[in-house]
Order: structure tokens, then sequence, then C-alpha cells
């Protein structure tokens, strides 16, 4: 509980996981996470010294059993096997000179027929590079599975995420206050709009709504248990204020698609909140005045947070939506998004390799002039310039070409057994909290159509490990509910 909370707190403060460094320490913190949950720790007095004692250890037989029998380890396992054999089997090669660089086709160790990668600089981007943040999030993924037993341990490390993500939505604001040309004042970033410790603010409001969902859900959970016992309070007030809070930050950041998706997270909030009021006033005593406090007071502290935001800005941000969508056709990212599929269809089943797109894109990229090159010159009627595209701004896309049909199909059928048992509340008297779960889950994967927010170690690491102890939670949640 304590290296799996410790792990998810940092990813708000680890710089998008963009430095090498941070990366690394989330890998240790998972993999120490993992090692508690498989290793018992016991002491053992001396037999001639009573007051004297000396730690052993020994493997969990419980916990590595379990581990064994979960469809989430062997399908993320398999994925992991998946990109080392990628990153070990290099058929193309990264070869550079004074005048720039380019590609060319290396003979691969094991042969065409394996799945392979780009050979290059792992400071740049490699196979090996995204290996780490991928291990990173599974190796957290099976502590919280195999060694959380209590919903009070599972609940502290949702705590520990949702107020290390809240406390980066409000370091966020002071930045935009006091016009910080740096991140978290101390990091110059090559991005100007940077938004609190992420150096690109499409990703860090990404990550901030990912808070919205994990805080959402949370909140349903302790209202839920307020409601049962009727009680007049709970910890699901200062939810409720936290997520007023991170949507007036994602507000104030001014990311188009950012703000779309909290837009849609919130309204799916308050419905699924008044529905909640609404069976509680049939189902507590003093209910009615019950509800009207709780909503007297949440509806109050939302207002004063969320008068923050620049509602005039937000307008001027999104511009004519009706000619953004008459121009779809022409936009940047659709074309981006053209040229990825160009690519991925060329190595359909096993991908180009975890971590090459920005090396084979620029071969795609060439077909579409207005992608390829930043401006058209009238006088000299040609082309000029170039744009470079690290990722497609289309995370769908990108994983399809880099990892193949083979690689996606592991890494969904990871994540889809992981939340079997949010599926499962679906069918009980928790059904809220797993709605609006699905619905968290659905912007994800719009955002993700959109951006490349998946392609940052921090955000990925944060997602799986939220996911992770919200489905922990559930499951042991029901076997509390129906005594399993």
């Amino acid at each position: 509980m304590l290296f799996a909370s410790l792990t998810l707190a940092f990813t708000a403060w680890g710089f998008a996981g963009v430095i090498a460094w941070t990366v690394d320490v989330m890998l240790v913190g998972s993999l120490l996470t993992f090692i508690a949950a498989i290793i018992t720790f016991r002491f053992s007095a001396f037999q001639h010294f009573s007051f004297s004692a000396f730690p052993y250890f020994s493997f969990s037989k419980k916990a590595l059993t379990q581990l064994l029998f979960s469809a989430p380890f062997w399908f993320s396992f398999l994925f992991l096997i998946y990109i080392s054999i990628q990153a070990l089997n290099p058929s193309v090669a990264v070869v550079s000179d004074e005048s720039g660089w380019w590609v060319e086709s290396t003979s691969a160790p094991f042969g065409e027929a394996w799945p392979s990668s780009v050979r290059s600089d792992y400071n740049e981007m490699n196979a090996f590079r995204v290996l780490k943040w991928f291990a990173a999030s599974f190796l957290l993924m099976w502590g919280i599975l195999i060694g959380i037993s209590r919903r009070k341990a599972a609940s502290i490390i949702l705590w520990s995420l949702i107020l290390s993500g809240s406390g980066m939505a409000f370091v966020a604001i002071l930045q935009d206050m006091t016009e910080a040309d740096k991140v978290l004042w101390t990091l110059k970033s090559s991005n100007e709009q940077f938004w609190g410790s992420f150096f690109y603010r499409n990703q860090g409001v990404a990550y901030l709504n990912g808070i919205l969902i994990g805080t959402g859900v949370l909140y349903f959970y302790y209202a839920k248990r307020a409601i049962e016992r009727a009680q007049h309070g709970g910890p699901h007030f200062l939810l409720f204020l936290l997520f007023a809070l991170v949507a007036s930050s994602v507000g104030l950041a001014l990311s188009r698609g950012g703000i779309l998706v909290a837009s849609i997270l919130t309204i799916g909030f308050l419905f699924l909140l008044m529905l909640q009021r609404v069976f509680a006033v049939f189902s507590t005593r003093n209910s009615w005045a019950i509800a009207g406090i709780t909503g007297f007071v949440l509806v109050g502290g939302a207002y004063g947070i969320g008068k923050q935001v620049d509602l005039k800005a937000i307008e001027e941000r999104f511009g004519d939506v009706g000619a953004t969508i008459d121009n779809a056709e022409s936009d940047a990212r659709m074309i981006s998004s053209k040229a990825t599929w160009d690519m991925a269809q060329d190595r359909l089943w096993l991908g180009w390799g975890a971590g090459s797109f920005r090396y084979i894109f620029p071969i795609y990229q060439h077909n579409y002039p207005e992608l390829f090159y930043s401006r058209y010159h009238k006088k000299k009627d040609q082309w000029m310039g170039r744009k470079v595209f690290h990722y497609a701004h289309n995370d769908i896309l990108q994983f399809l070409a880099e990892y193949g049909i083979i690689g996606c199909s592991l890494l969904l059928l990871s994540l889809a057994t992981l939340l079997f048992p949010v599926v499962r509340q679906l069918f009980s008297a928790s059904s809220l909290q797993s709605l609006f779960l699905i619905l968290g889950l659905a912007t994800i994967a719009a955002h993700a159509f959109l951006e490349f927010i998946l392609n940052s170690p921090a955000y990925w690491v944060a997602m799986v490990g939220l996911l992770a102890a919200l489905a922990k939670l559930f499951e042991l949640e029901w076997k509390r509910r129906f005594a399993v």
C-alpha cells in the first residue's frame, strides 16, 4: 500500500515522465510494490536470546497462486514479452551524419517473421524506453491486485493519487496566475503551453481528467456508504470540492479537447449525483433535510471554485466550431491520422515496433505535402520547410502502427480483464460508481483518438494504477456484500 501510494502520488509531479530518471523512479516504486506483494516479511526470535530477533523472508504462496490465476497478469505479461522481442529484433536502423538522419533496413536477428522495431538512441526514443514505462505500469497493477486485501488499503492508494493530482491542479492554477515561464518554476520548457508538471498542456489536462474520473468514482462510493448509514457528512463532501477544483484547473488550461472531456465528465457526474440524491430521499430518514443541506454546501463550494474560470477565454479558444467541423478534412491532425493509418497498414499484424513512430512516419508523411512541409511559398510556387511529428496526435492509430493487431489485442485484453469487477458492479446496488467509471473510460478513448495522451509515461502509469486500485476496491466490496 505504501509503495503503490507513493508511486501513484509521484506521477503528478514526475514531469510527465519525459525526463529519463522520472520513469526510473516510477519503475522502482512499481517494482517495490510488486516485491512487497509476493514476499512475506517476518521476525523470528533466536532460541537462546528471547529479546533478540532477526527478519526472514519467504514467498507468499497465496499471492503467487492468485497471480498465476489472474487473466490481467498473463495478458500484460505477454504484452511485455511482445515488446521485448520487438526491442531485441530491430529490422530498421537510424543512421545519421552531419547533414541529418534517415532510416535504413537492417538484418533482423530473429528474422522478419518476428515482431521487430527500430534501432535508435535510448535518450531520443526506442523500444527499450517504451518497455520501461509499460513495465512500471504493469508491475504496479500486479502488486495492487495480489497485495491489497482490504478496502481501506485500496482507498488509501486512491486517495494518495487524488490528493496528489488535485495538488498539481492547484499548483497549475498558481503557475497560470503568476505567469510562470518554467514548469513548476524550475525547468524551462520548449513548449510555452505547459500545465502543472506537464510540458504539454493537453497531456496535463488529460491527467487531470483522469483525476476527475477517480474523484467521481470515489465520491459515489463514499456517498452511498453515507446514505446507507444515514450519515449527514462524509469524505464525499471533500471529494466534490476536489472535483470542482480539478475541473476548474482544466478550464483555465484552455485545452479544447481537455475542456470538452471535462465538460462531459462534469455533466455525467452531476446527473448521476442528482439520481443518487433522488434515490436517497426515498430511502433515508430526514432525507429531504439531508439532501437540501448537502446540495447547498456542495453547489456553493463548487460555484466559488468554478467562478475562477474565464468563460470568455474558453469561448475564444474554441472559436467557430462549425467552421472547424467543415474544415476537418484539411485539418493537420486528420491528415496525420490518414498518414498513420497508411503506416499501420504496411505492418498491420506485428507493427513497426514500440517507439518507432517518429522514425518511420516521415516516409508516409512525405505523401501529404500539406503535412510534410511547414508552408507554401506563393511566389516560388513550391512547398518549403519541414514539419516534425514525434507523435501522431492519435494514440489509437499510433498504437496500431507500433504494436500491430497482435500487440494491441494483448494490451486491450489486459485492461478488459482488469475491469471485470467494474462490469459486475453494474448489476449491483453500486452501479452509479461503475457507470461513471465507464463514462470516464469512454472519454479517455475519445481523447486518445485526438491526442497523444497515452504516450505520456506518467499518465499511463497513473491510469493503469487508478484502474487497478478501483478494480480491487470493487472486487473487495463485492466480496463483502455477498460474503464471497
